[in-house]
């Protein structure tokens, strides 16, 4: 009886546990992968990624999407949409995918993922959301160094510097995470306590990725003396050219005063206010420091990007000028350029061939005829773009610059109704270097267009806008695209 008695009690428990057992063999089975499935899963992954290799993103994406449906407790599928989305310049797709689809794969993979989106935002230097994103990883509950370091890297650049050294500190790093984050911790503690930034510095030994920033860094702390003004800057330089500028302000900002009459002191916290985006604060300092003679063509010239960051066109173009001028007949290309494609943005059209004309008094380098080029584009100067495509002729040109010469070679040819032996020999050298170049299936695609080929003109201009990660084209390309339609 009394075994019945206990039966009859145990039976609840039992049932439950039956229960329990089928819908945890219900849930499997359920939920099992297959070899079949998981092939057929592989063969999709393999169409991606040589479609991803040869630049066709779309058909990769579909063959991406394909194998995620497939499976989609596996990583692979998601990373390769996140990764072509995030080289389309569309992170905030990417992060939308991977929190509404990707909720099947293990925590470790989605920690994975997040950097690999937080990473897209921390390179376009939008730290807020890049923060936000790594905290999202974080928060899945495992264990990432490359996650934990990234983090304590976007709370520097915002100048949180007490929760980077904290996230810094934490025994969680290995290899070359481990070198950056002593090396980064050495960088913080030496704004207040050079022996501690050495101890840390010495603590381990560096990969040989990060060996020539540990002797660098190693070779700065010894050099420092009893100077405090000459310890600042020189920190500050190794901080700013390290990408590290919120060091910088943390060090000369209390020694501000008595900066000023010290020129390097004050061009270097100038500078590291501009990296911190607060431009107004940069140019006092700048201000300051131009007045004290010397590098007057940099500080102009920093001067001019921290007024662009204003969006100050007009005192951005002075001050570029001005540093122009202070660097002679022969200013650097670098600064040239960036001053070249500011006026070019902007339609300053001819301010850019007055500048270009006053340039090409002292130096006559081919990167100033591409430009000739651009200018008489946009001036619709036909005599002017053929002399500057003979001079272009007779240069030796490599790299970017044989590049745009070739695409504006072509497309001359194609405006001026040139011959078309010659047009697809000046298109095939085009292909020669860069067999992915959106100019290229542009023109080919104008060129088959004009030739009635509207089939094969449609397929070169899709390619075209497929390859443009740039957008160099996209507008030009889509408008042939709708006509040839």
């Amino acid at each position: 009886m009394k075994t019945a008695f206990n039966f009859k009690k145990l039976l609840p428990w039992i049932i439950l546990v039956l229960v329990i057992g089928g819908l945890a063999a219900w849930y499997f089975i359920a939920n099992r992968v297959t070899t079949a499935e998981n092939a057929s899963y592989d063969a999709k992954i393999k169409e991606a990624v040589t479609m991803y290799n040869s630049k066709e993103y779309s058909t990769s994406m579909g063959y991406y999407y394909e194998a995620a449906d497939m499976i989609p407790s596996r990583v692979e599928a998601f990373q390769g949409i996140l990764t072509i989305l995030i080289e389309k310049g569309r992170p905030d797709d990417a992060l939308s995918i991977l929190e509404k689809s990707a909720q099947k794969i293990s925590n470790q993979d989605q920690a994975i993922l997040y950097t690999l989106v937080g990473n897209a935002y921390y390179k376009v230097s939008n730290f807020d959301k890049a923060l936000e994103t790594f905290k999202k990883g974080q928060g899945v509950g495992v264990g990432n160094q490359d996650l934990e370091l990234i983090i304590g890297k976007v709370y520097l650049k915002k100048g949180d510097i007490d929760s980077a050294a904290k996230q810094l500190e934490k025994n969680s790093f290995e290899g070359d995470n481990l070198s950056e984050s002593k090396l980064l911790l050495s960088y913080i503690q030496s704004t207040s306590d050079v022996d501690s930034a050495k101890s840390t510095l010495g603590s381990v030994s560096s990969t040989e990725k990060w060996k020539a920033y540990y002797d660098e860094f190693s070779t700065v702390l010894a050099s420092l003396n009893t100077d405090t003004k000459f310890n600042a800057t020189k920190l500050s330089r190794i901080y700013i050219n390290n990408g590290n500028p919120a060091l910088a302000v943390a060090m000369l900002q209390p020694l501000e005063t008595e900066m000023s009459e010290y020129l390097e002191g004050m061009y270097y916290l100038g500078r590291a206010y501009l990296e911190m985006k607060e431009y107004d604060k940069a140019l006092i300092e700048l201000d300051k420091s131009v007045t004290l003679g010397g590098l007057e063509d940099t500080i102009l010239w920093t001067k001019a990007r921290a007024y662009m960051g204003k969006n100050d066109l007009n005192n951005a173009i002075t001050n570029y000028g001005k540093a122009i001028g202070y660097q002679g007949k022969e200013p650097s290309r670098e600064l040239v350029k960036e001053y070249m494609d500011v006026l070019l943005e902007n339609n300053f059209t001819l301010k850019a061939d007055e500048l270009l004309q006053s340039i090409l008094k002292g130096s006559k380098t081919p990167y100033l005829y591409i430009y000739g080029l651009k200018i008489n584009y946009v001036l619709s100067n036909v005599e002017k773009i053929n002399y500057y495509i003979s001079l272009l002729d007779a240069s030796t040109l490599d790299g970017e610059d044989k590049l745009e010469y070739l695409y504006y070679k072509a497309k001359t040819l194609l405006d001026q109704n040139g011959d078309i032996v010659q047009i697809n020999l000046v298109l095939d050298s085009l292909l020669e270097i860069d067999r992915y170049n959106p100019k290229y299936y542009f023109l080919l695609g104008r060129l088959q267009f004009e030739q009635g080929n509207a089939t094969e003109a449609s397929d070169s201009l899709k390619k075209a806008l497929e390859y443009d990660l740039d957008y160099a084209i996209t507008e030009e390309a889509s408008k042939l695209l709708s006509s040839v339609d």
